[in-house]
């Protein structure tokens, strides 16, 4: 359980790395935006399923690890915190993907990306101090 845990969430997380840190800047070179639309639609087509399979996997896992595993975590805020932090990821990964994607908007999905990115982070760091 853990293994799958820490492997879908590396997924989700090291996706939305490359999506900011290599794919949005490689994009500058293509010259026209029709090619960049194209690229964008491809990449996130197969990344946004990714996710959805993440979320999926992560919301079992994590309530398998929590109930069957850690039972002391009830008690803990800094917990309650974590849960509500990928609660918050996965609507704002849903408003990208039914409000944004699927309606061709792509200049905002990298800003929103890079506050999933954020909160993806401090849940990393959360969980890091209270295990």
């Amino acid at each position: 359980m853990l293994f799958l845990h820490l492997f879908f969430s590396t997924l989700w997380i090291g996706g939305m790395i490359y999506s900011l840190l290599f794919l949005k800047p490689s994009l500058r070179e293509l010259p026209q935006e029709e090619q960049r639309r194209k690229l964008l639609r491809s990449v996130f087509s197969r990344f946004f399923s990714a996710v959805f399979v993440s979320i999926f996997v992560l919301f079992l896992t994590g309530m398998s690890l929590w109930h069957g595993y850690r039972k002391d975590f009830n008690a803990n805020t800094l917990f309650h915190l974590k849960l509500f932090l990928f609660a918050l990821m996965t609507f704002i990964f849903l408003y990208i993907y039914f409000f944004l994607y699927r309606r061709g908007r792509y200049s905002h999905i990298p800003n929103l990306i890079g506050i999933n990115l954020l909160l993806g982070v401090l849940i990393m760091l959360i969980i890091t101090y209270i295990r």
